[in-house]
């Protein structure tokens, strides 16, 4: 399977994976998903469905945010529902998600 990636709760840009960022969005690879059954991961996001170490189980029913987002909103524990599933995969953009942890929290809605 190739790259695929979910939005952000808060500010509903992608996960990223190394292969994806640079040194503006490189906050966006510190992830955390909240799974249906309750459980929080905290880690890096590979680009293919793994936090850290751990294989989120359901990804794409998961609650993904960006690590910061996360902390800023209160570190929530609560499973929101899923997050969207990311249109450019977490990986097939240009420079739309080029932006700081400011900009982007500050721009959300969560």
């Amino acid at each position: 399977m190739g790259f695929f990636s979910a939005d952000c709760v808060h500010c509903a840009h992608p996960l990223l994976s190394t292969y994806a960022s640079n040194e503006i969005n490189a906050w966006m690879m510190h992830a955390v998903a909240i799974t249906a059954n309750g459980s929080v991961l905290v880690g890096q996001y590979d680009g293919y469905g793994s936090i850290g170490e751990t294989q989120v189980p359901d990804f794409p029913r998961a609650t993904c945010w960006h690590y910061e987002c996360w902390q800023r909103a209160g570190s929530p524990a609560e499973y929101r529902g899923p997050s969207t599933l990311s249109a450019d995969q977490g990986f097939f953009f240009d420079t739309e998600h080029d932006v700081t942890a400011d900009e982007a929290f500050d721009a959300g809605g969560t």
